[in-house]
């Protein structure tokens, strides 16, 4: 039997974003998560599962997404690619399609991918 519940906004929000993704509804979404929890609970301790529930308050998926279109999440997204591994990769400041490829010792290649993978183009 089901059952109406008050669910806030914010969590329906990040619901249907989330929902959206993976193809399933709000409700379907809400009931996943929900599933995860119960499933989840008895594992942690008691004060893992609260440190887990506060920091999950922290920043909701669609603030998240919301701020990812700005020049502070345009820099994030920046400063995050930078920290990862080498090669890295960065659109041509010119060439529409083209990349440059920066490699650990410096050097700088331009290219594009053909059938994944990175071809030299002059």
């Amino acid at each position: 039997m089901s059952q109406p519940v008050k669910l806030s906004d914010q969590l329906v929000l990040d619901a249907r974003l989330t929902g959206d993704v993976v193809e399933r509804s709000i409700a379907g979404q809400i009931e996943f998560w929900a599933g995860l929890g119960r499933a989840m609970e008895p594992l942690l301790g008691g004060i893992h599962a609260l440190a887990l529930q506060k920091s999950g308050k922290a920043n909701p998926i669609s603030a998240c997404l919301a701020s990812v279109d700005s020049p502070e999440g345009r820099m994030r997204v920046m400063e995050y690619a930078r920290s990862r591994p080498f090669p890295h990769y960065e659109p041509h400041p010119t060439k529409q399609g083209v990349l440059v490829r920066t490699a650990a010792d410096g050097k700088r290649t331009t290219g594009r991918f053909v059938d994944r993978k990175f071809k030299t183009v002059r």
